[in-house]
Order: C-alpha cells, then sequence, then structure tokens
C-alpha cells in the first residue's frame, strides 16, 4: 500500500473519532402549544312553552263561559290555512277552528250573532248564521295575538287582537200575561233621579207588564196602598212602612236600596250648620230664622224632616214662621223653590244630583248616621182587594231584587256623577242597616 493511501486513510479516521467525540447536536424542540379545550358544541334553545295565562274568553248565550289560554288553544287540532284575505289577498295562518272553540262552549239555541271584542277595546260583530256556514273560520294565532280569519265574509269580521267572543241570541219573545198592567206608587225621589225611566222599561221588556207609574210622596203611596188604588209600592218610610204591614195592608216587603238624605243650601250658609251634627243644625236654622224650604207633603222626606225638627226639639211645622215655606210639591220642585229663596232644604241626595246644574245650592250638611234614606217595595194585600194585580206585583217585587236590577241600581249615576245615586241592599236585612 502506498504512502498516499495510508495518509489518507489515516486522515479519515482522525476525522471520524473527531466527529463522535463532538456528538450530533439535538435538534431543537418546537415551541410548547397552550392546550385549550375544544369550545362546547351550542345547543339549538329549547322551543318556549305556550303561556297558561287567558288571552280568550268566550261568553253570552253558551252552556260554559270559558278562559282560554294559549295552552288551551293549542290542545285544540291545530290547521295550517292558506286563505284570501279581503284586503291583503292569499295569506298563511296557523290557529283552531272557530267551530271548535264555540263547540266546547256549547252556543245555545237561539243564537244570533257573535261580537268580538279586541284587547284594545273595538267591537265588530257577525251573523252566527254566517259563522255556521264558515268552515274554514280561524282563531288564529299571531305573536301574542289572537285575529279572527273569516274566509269569505267582510274584512269587519277579520277581527285583529280578539280577547273576548260573545254569543249574543234574540230575546225570547215574551208571552204577556193573563193581566198586565199594573200600578206602582212610588216617591218622587225615584222617578226625578230617573232611576225609574231606566228600571221600568227593563221590567216591562223581560215580563211583558205595562206599569203606570204614579210618582207622589211615600205618605200618599202608602194610602194609595190601603185603598187599593195601587198594586205595588216604592217607598222609603220605614217606621210608616211597619204600620202599613201591621195592619194588614202589604202582602209582602222587601229591601232594595239605600242612599242619603243631605242639608242642602246657600253658599253664604247663613246659619253656619256646616260641621254641626243634623240635629244641631236644625236647631241652628230655627234660631236664625232663615229661609228653610219644606215639601209640606206627608213624603219620605217630610216624615224625615219632622222626625229632625222633633229631634231639635223645636217646631216649626206647627209655628208656621214666615221664614218656614211649604211647597205642597215633590223633591225636583221644592229644590228648585230653594234655589230661587236661596233657602236651606232637606233632599236625597240622587234628586240633588241629577238636578243640581239648575241650583244655586250646595251640599251643606252630609253623613250623618240620622241622614240614612232606606226604600223598600211592598206588594198591596190581595187579601183585603179583590181588584189588586198581585201577580204583577210580585213580578216587580222580583224585579227589584234580582241580582242583575240590583246591579243596575249600583250603576246608576255612575258614569255622570263619578259615584252611585242608590246602592243595591236586597242582600242585607234591616238589622244591618240600622233600622
Amino acid at each position: 500500500m502506498s504512502r498516499t493511501i495510508k495518509f489518507v486513510l489515516l486522515m479519515g479516521l482522525i476525522l471520524s473519532l473527531a466527529l463522535s467525540a463532538c456528538g450530533t447536536p439535538a435538534p431543537t424542540a418546537a415551541p410548547a402549544v397552550e392546550a385549550t379545550e375544544a369550545p362546547a358544541m351550542t345547543e339549538a334553545p329549547a322551543a318556549e312553552a305556550p303561556s297558561t295565562e287567558p288571552i280568550l274568553t268566550v261568553t253570552g248565550a253558551v252552556d260554559t263561559e270559558l278562559a282560554l289560554s294559549e295552552a288551551d288553544l293549542r290542545g285544540m287540532e291545530v290547521v295550517q290555512l292558506n286563505a284570501e284575505h279581503p284586503k291583503n289577498g292569499p295569506t298563511d295562518y296557523e290557529g283552531v277552528r272557530l267551530s271548535e272553540v264555540l263547540a266546547k262552549a256549547g252556543v245555545k239555541a237561539g243564537a244570533s250573532a257573535l261580537l268580538f271584542t279586541a284587547s284594545d277595546g273595538y267591537e265588530s260583530e257577525v251573523a252566527y248564521a254566517d259563522v255556521e256556514a264558515c268552515a274554514d273560520c280561524l282563531v288564529a294565532f299571531d305573536g301574542a295575538d289572537l285575529n279572527m280569519v273569516m274566509p269569505n265574509l267582510s274584512s269587519k269580521a277579520w277581527a285583529k287582537m280578539v280577547a273576548k267572543i260573545e254569543v249574543k241570541a234574540e230575546a225570547a219573545a215574551v208571552e204577556p200575561p193573563a193581566n198586565p198592567n199594573i200600578i206602582l206608587a212610588t216617591t218622587t225621589s225615584t222617578q226625578d233621579s230617573g232611576l225609574l225611566d231606566v228600571l221600568v222599561p227593563m221590567f216591562e221588556e223581560q215580563t211583558g207588564y205595562v206599569v203606570q207609574t204614579i210618582a207622589v210622596g211615600t205618605g200618599e203611596a202608602l194610602k194609595m196602598g190601603e185603598e187599593g188604588n195601587a198594586d205595588v209600592l216604592l217607598v222609603h218610610a220605614p217606621a210608616s212602612e211597619v204600620t202599613f204591614m201591621d195592619g194588614g195592608f202589604g202582602k209582602d216587603r222587601a229591601l232594595v236600596m239605600h242612599n242619603d238624605f243631605i242639608i242642602v243650601g246657600p253658599a253664604a250658609d247663613p246659619a253656619a250648620i256646616k260641621g254641626l251634627t243634623t240635629t244641631d243644625a236644625f236647631a241652628a236654622i230655627y234660631n236664625a230664622a232663615v229661609p228653610f224650604v219644606s215639601r209640606g207633603d206627608d213624603s219620605g222626606t217630610h216624615k224625615k224632616e219632622i222626625s229632625l225638627w222633633g229631634k231639635a226639639k223645636v217646631d216649626p211645622v206647627t209655628e208656621k214662621p214666615e221664614w218656614f215655606i211649604e211647597t205642597g210639591q215633590g223633591m225636583g220642585a221644592s229644590l228648585t223653590v230653594a234655589s230661587e229663596k236661596a233657602a236651606y232644604i232637606l233632599t236625597d241626595r240622587a234628586t240633588y244630583l241629577a238636578n243640581k246644574e239648575n241650583l244655586q245650592l250646595e251640599i251643606l250638611l252630609e253623613g250623618d248616621a240620622a241622614l240614612l234614606n232606606v226604600y223598600h217595595v211592598i206588594t198591596v194585600n190581595p187579601d183585603k182587594w179583590d181588584a189588586v194585580n198581585y201577580d204583577g206585583a210580585m213580578a216587580f217585587s222580583n224585579f227589584m231584587i234580582d241580582p242583575a236590577t240590583q246591579a243596575v241600581v249600583g250603576e246608576f249615576g255612575v258614569a255622570e256623577f263619578g259615584l252611585p245615586l242608590f246602592f243595591p241592599d236586597a242582600d242585607k236585612t234591616d238589622a244591618d242597616l240600622g233600622l
């Protein structure tokens, strides 16, 4: 082997040993990456459950009044329907059939119309015959509202935001009673206040009776009963009424309502009665010798006035001083005289309020327990007079104490005066009112 070759081999060996001693450099590690959790899968929100709060009432001529929630409605068969809206053209709707809702309530015979009332008070009426013929009429869901879908009917029938469906029925024809005429003897206060203008037509429509109303003072009304010249009385003098019943002149007596007496007079209040008790006020008027108007007609109001003079231990009724003015007329006419004379007068609140705009009189005393004014209805005893229409009298008496009539009594005057002119009492006893 040549010296050159040996040299090359030697150098290769030395280089190999040198590289081994130094070692192969370790590869550079990649920077550590912080582990992160994979984002959780977002679940689709659950469908909101239908509300269980009532959103639709069904009332009127039905067997069962309903208060239906969205859950109740969706518990029925929900259908999809494309219908031609009178203004908007073909539209898709989802809802329940109106016929199914009405079937659930049970529509009574004689139904004539449906009255739809919206949540904002708007009303629209549809003939019931048209609804019966409409198989595709829907109570449709529209967000939180309910709309009526009424194919082939006018746009008025397509009521929106409906909250109430009232089934209306034609009133059944009332068969006239055998003896339809009755005479009602009553006080001028029930007439002058306007209450009888509301109640008598209601009674006649419901029963077929025809009422002849004779508005007089309670004393005269009781006298008419004693003589058999009236069939039924509506009066407000409890002590005299008890005497009437004890004498056998009345057959039935029922508590109907009350209001109160007040003392009104000129704003100047010359006798300074404001803030006094009723007894002291009557004494003050007497001592001041200022004008006072008395009905002087033996009415319930007149009887109350006489009792109040007696409690004050003075007697202008007998003495008849110049300042004491007797009209012999009803409440409305006597108030007019008092206004003209700038006088004090005892009046029932209802008649005063009904005539207030035409009077120069102010309420000067009110709220005393001694001023309670209670009304009863009394049927005249047919055992004393064969001509008395007792059936008609009882029909009127029952009408006056019927809950529906009592509700009307309790609302009378509220719209105009902001308070009722009479308070219904048929569910009370005389003892409840302190009689």
